[in-house]
């Protein structure tokens, strides 16, 4: 494994330390700082931006040959670092402590060190890493966040406040859709200079603002959670396999929430997130297509096809039908069978 120490501070000197690490240059412009990782360690990039009050975004890209760890041991009061991995998985570690956090994809951590001790970085070999981390400088964003802490919880209320690093901070959650939407619009934004720079610092304050929600949030009993995480897409999809497959005799939604493993509220999230639908809509959308399906085929009649998707009155599904295909189901079955006439000829 290899070893590169970061003994300085602030996010620019990071960077710049980072590239003489790997025995190359750094590129600036409009206060964002890069460096392209040299073929002998791997591929991909570093780069981090300063904006104001303190505040920063350092983002990694990368695949490296061999295991890299990175020690960022600068004998000062280190930054709070709020970061989020959306690709692979890194591990972290506090330099006063043995033990490594694994941060696997989806998910993030709030990490604070005490005094003057700092953070350990775990980049695994031949790996797509893809890793942004908000850096914030204790006393320079003092200012930013003075007026204003009485509503957030009270121990990030604390963690802003603990501007000499007297307490040992540790958060580790799974980060919501809000969250992986900032995140990509970052990772995948095409701006140039100082438009690009002030994307970016909208973005990165987007973030922090989703991430006292997210936090507030983890804090709640699990039954009591109301936001959807991004790696809890998977029941959404399972819950969508469901109804599928239940079209005649679907579960409720609380009971489908069961089911999956989430409860109410997070499944509508995903579904709208999804789909731009609720569960109920979504389900009508399923029974509609799969009624369509059947009209075209020609094996069943609309009785039985009614049965099949679980509607018992005729005269809603016939509306439904009409509202979404501009035909009742005997019209469309007509213009079917017309067609077919026609191209037999």
């Amino acid at each position: 494994m290899r070893e590169i120490f970061v003994r300085s501070l602030p996010l620019n000197e990071v960077i710049a330390n980072l590239a003489e690490s790997f025995d190359t240059v750094y590129f600036s412009s409009c206060h964002e700082y890069r460096i392209n990782i040299p073929e002998e360690f791997g591929n991909g990039f570093i780069r981090g931006v300063n904006f104001h009050s303190g505040f920063g975004l350092i983002e990694y890209s990368c695949t490296f040959k061999e295991s890299l760890m990175i020690h960022f041991s600068v004998n000062k009061i280190h930054p709070l670092k709020f970061i989020y991995c959306s690709e692979g998985s890194v591990k972290h570690r506090f330099e006063e402590r043995d033990h490594l956090h694994l941060i696997d994809q989806f998910q993030n951590v709030i990490v604070a060190s005490t005094s003057k001790n700092g953070h350990i970085l775990v980049f695994p070999r031949s790996q797509k890493i893809h890793l942004n981390s908000l850096e914030i400088s204790r006393k320079d964003f003092k200012e930013k966040i003075d007026c204003e802490l009485n509503h957030v919880d009270s121990n990030l209320k604390k963690l802003f406040r603990d501007l000499n690093a007297r307490n040992l901070f540790f958060h580790h959650g799974n980060y919501s859709l809000s969250m992986s939407d900032c995140i990509e619009k970052i990772k995948n934004n095409e701006y140039d200079g100082f438009t690009r720079k002030l994307f970016l610092e909208g973005k990165s304050n987007e973030i922090l603002s989703i991430q006292i929600k997210d936090f507030e949030d983890d804090r709640k009993d699990e039954p009591k959670r109301q936001i959807l995480r991004k790696s809890e897409m998977t029941q959404i999809q399972k819950a969508v396999q469901l109804l599928k497959n239940q079209l005649a005799d679907p579960m409720t939604i609380k009971d489908l929430a069961k089911q999956v493993g989430t409860n109410p509220t997070k499944l509508q999230e995903g579904f709208r997130y999804t789909f731009g639908l609720t569960v109920n809509n979504y389900l009508n959308k399923l029974r509609l297509e799969y009624a369509r399906d059947q009209l075209m085929i020609g094996d069943l009649n609309i009785s039985e096809i009614v049965v099949n998707i679980g509607i018992t009155n005729k005269s809603y599904f016939s509306r439904l039908f009409k509202t979404t295909y501009h035909l009742n189901p005997k019209e469309f079955s007509k213009q079917i069978s017309r067609n077919l006439t026609v191209n037999e000829r």
